[in-house]
C-alpha cells in the first residue's frame, strides 16, 4: 500500500488568536498555531501554566530542551508538554518541518495529563490518523474560506483537539509502567538514543549499544521496548530509513550510496527495510517527493 498523499500548506506561517467569551466556554481552544520550518523554535517565554503545546515533527531530527534536559526528536513524533517553562527546539538535520498548536480550555490540563510521558514525546505511525487531525485542525483555523461562523470553527477545532488526544492516548506507552522506571533507566535510554543518532552510519549491534550505556543486553532490550514501544533493532532501522528519506529528497546520490551512508550492510537489506516501512521503493519515494 503506497504512502497516502497529503496536501501540505504551500507557505509556512504562524497565527495568533485572541481569547473571547465564546472561546472560554469550549473544552479546548487554540491560542496560537503554525506550520513552520525553523532552525530554532523557542516557546514558553510568553505562555502560562494553563497553556499546552501540541507539536507534530514531520521530518528531520531536532534537539528538544526543557528544564535543562535534552532529548532528540525523530520524524513523525508528537511533543505534548506544558508551556510553564522555556521550551527550545534546535534543528539537527538539514530540514525540519512541523505543525504546532498552543492550546488552552477547561479540558486541556486533564487530557494533557492522560498522555504525558517523561520526555513528552510520543512516536507516531505516519499512516495513522494523528497527522491528519493536525492538518485538518490547521486548515480549519487558518485556510478555510467557507462562510462558517465562529461557533462552527470553535466546535470543530475543539473536536479535532479531542481526537488528537484520543489518538495519542491510544498510541502512547503504558504510562503507569513507564513511571515505574528509575531515573537511571530513563537517562540510559536517552544516552542510547543519542549514541544511535551519532553513530547510525556504523555497525550498530544491540551489544554495542547496551555496552555504551552499561546495561546487559537482555535487560536493556526489555527497558528500551518498555519505554520506546519498539525494539532497539526496529528503532535503529527506522532512524536509518528516515535519514535515507532526507538523502532521497535532497540529494542526487545513488540508491547504493544512500544505503551505505545510512548504515545498511547491503543495498538489498536497505531496499527490503525501506519498502517494509514506507510501502514504496526508494526510487518511488524520490520520484514522489
Amino acid at each position: 500500500m503506497p504512502s497516502p498523499k497529503r496536501d501540505f500548506p504551500k507557505k509556512f506561517n504562524t497565527y495568533y488568536f485572541s481569547p473571547n467569551s465564546m472561546s472560554d466556554s469550549f473544552p479546548f481552544t487554540v491560542k496560537e498555531c503554525g506550520y513552520c520550518s525553523e532552525r530554532k523554535f523557542v516557546l514558553g517565554e510568553k505562555n502560562n501554566y494553563n497553556e499546552y503545546l501540541l507539536l507534530y515533527s514531520l521530518d528531520g531530527t531536532v534537539r528538544y530542551t526543557k528544564d535543562k534536559r535534552t532529548f532528540y526528536v525523530q520524524p513523525n513524533s508528537v511533543i505534548t508538554t506544558a508551556c510553564n517553562t522555556t521550551l527550545t527546539f534546535t534543528r539537527v538535520s538539514k530540514e525540519w518541518k512541523y505543525y504546532y498548536f498552543i492550546i488552552g480550555g477547561s479540558h486541556a490540563k486533564r487530557f494533557y495529563n492522560l498522555v504525558r510521558t517523561h520526555d513528552n514525546i510520543i512516536l507516531c505511525n505516519p499512516f495513522a490518523n494523528v497527522l491528519d487531525h493536525f492538518m485538518d485542525l490547521y486548515y480549519i483555523l487558518t485556510e478555510s474560506t467557507e462562510p462558517y461562523n465562529d461557533v462552527w470553527k470553535y466546535i470543530h477545532s475543539s473536536m479535532l483537539i479531542h481526537n488528537i488526544f484520543t489518538s495519542l492516548y491510544d498510541l502512547a506507552f503504558n504510562i503507569s509502567t513507564i513511571k515505574e522506571m528509575t531515573p537511571a533507566q530513563e537517562n540510559n535510554i536517552n544516552a542510547a538514543l543519542k549514541y544511535i543518532s551519532l553513530n547510525y552510519k556504523d555497525e550498530l549491534s544491540i551489544e554495542t549499544i547496551s555496552n555504551q550505556v552499561g546495561f546487559s543486553k537482555y535487560y536493556f532490550c526489555k527497558i528500551f521496548k518498555k519505554q520506546m514501544g519498539v525494539t532497539i533493532h526496529q528503532y535503529v532501522n527506522e532512524f536509518r530509513i528516515n535519514k535515507a528519506k532526507e538523502l532521497l529528497a535532497y540529494s542526487k546520490l545513488s540508491i547504493n550510496s544512500i544505503a551505505s551512508q545510512v548504515g545498511f550492510k547491503t543495498t538489498l537489506t536497505f531496499l527490503r527495510a525501506f519498502e517494509r516501512s514506507v510501502h514504496m521503493t526508494p526510487s518511488e519515494y524520490r520520484d514522489y517527493y
